[in-house]
């Protein structure tokens, strides 16, 4: 398969990666830090793509966003590994899933214990009711191998169904400018104040999946593209995706206050 006919199917890889990031940001913010303030009788006073506040405070509700993604990356990973080859589009938004979920935790949690702010931090605060340095230091060290982890899947995965790294890198490219751009916008249109928000979103998606712009590296031994590997234009599936970020946009995007 030549790198033009992969160039030609660049929405359809685009749309997959959208959907990843809507995904994974609903599962962090609404499903993880939402689900766990209404299950501990709390009110949501905040909620957007990269803001919540609840009315409760709980080290559970800080726990929960950050465990969401954790859960959700892994239950992505599994189902990766079984499914079949030929479908392609599902292997790579499966691939997408976990590495967004596991690049935003172990990025967040060395952010988190390196500005002692955060999620993750505020956790280890209520467990463990003081965090020392080499509380920190452990907690940057898991967060470095949850990381360094996702680097690897994500590499793999794609490498999977693209052998030569140029191809594969082509296609992290393309999901990463489209979930960066998208989380980016989406976080524009916050009925809150849009700069911590935006910040927020940058962070999380665009900067903590950096990674996909360098990888794969280098290819596998004796690998070669999968028969399935040229992602066909698919209509159905770009309609899909720009419904669902324009839901997301109008929900978590716009924020529930």
């Amino acid at each position: 398969m030549r790198a033009t006919t992969q160039r030609k199917d660049w929405p359809t890889i685009a749309a997959i990666g959208l959907l990843a990031m809507c995904l994974v940001t609903f599962d962090h913010e609404a499903l993880g830090h939402g689900g766990a303030c209404l299950a501990l009788h709390g009110r949501i006073l905040a909620l957007s793509s990269s803001v919540f506040r609840c009315d409760h405070i709980s080290g559970l509700i800080d726990a929960a966003g950050p465990a969401s993604n954790i859960l959700c990356g892994l239950v992505a990973l599994a189902l990766r590994m079984v499914t079949p080859l030929r479908a392609v589009r599902l292997r790579l938004f499966l691939i997408l899933v976990t590495g967004f979920s596991f690049f935003w935790e172990g990025g967040y949690l060395m952010h988190a214990m390196h500005r002692q702010d955060g999620d993750l931090y505020s956790f280890a605060h209520w467990w463990l009711g003081s965090v020392s340095v080499e509380d920190r230091w452990i907690g940057a060290a898991l967060g470095l191998a949850l990381y360094l982890l996702s680097v690897r899947l994500t590499a793999r995965g794609l490498l999977t169904l693209f052998a030569e790294p140029p191809k594969a890198r082509f296609v992290a490219r393309i999901v990463w400018l489209s979930a960066a751009a998208g989380s980016t916008l989406a976080a524009l249109v916050y009925a809150g104040s849009v700069a911590g928000d935006l910040r927020d979103a940058v962070l999380e998606i665009a900067l903590a999946s950096f990674p996909l712009l360098f990888i794969p590296l280098r290819a596998r031994r004796s690998a070669v593209d999968h028969p399935a590997a040229a992602i066909q234009r698919s209509y159905p599936a770009i309609i899909f995706a720009l419904t669902v970020y324009a839901v997301f946009v109008a929900t978590l995007g716009h924020g529930f206050a």
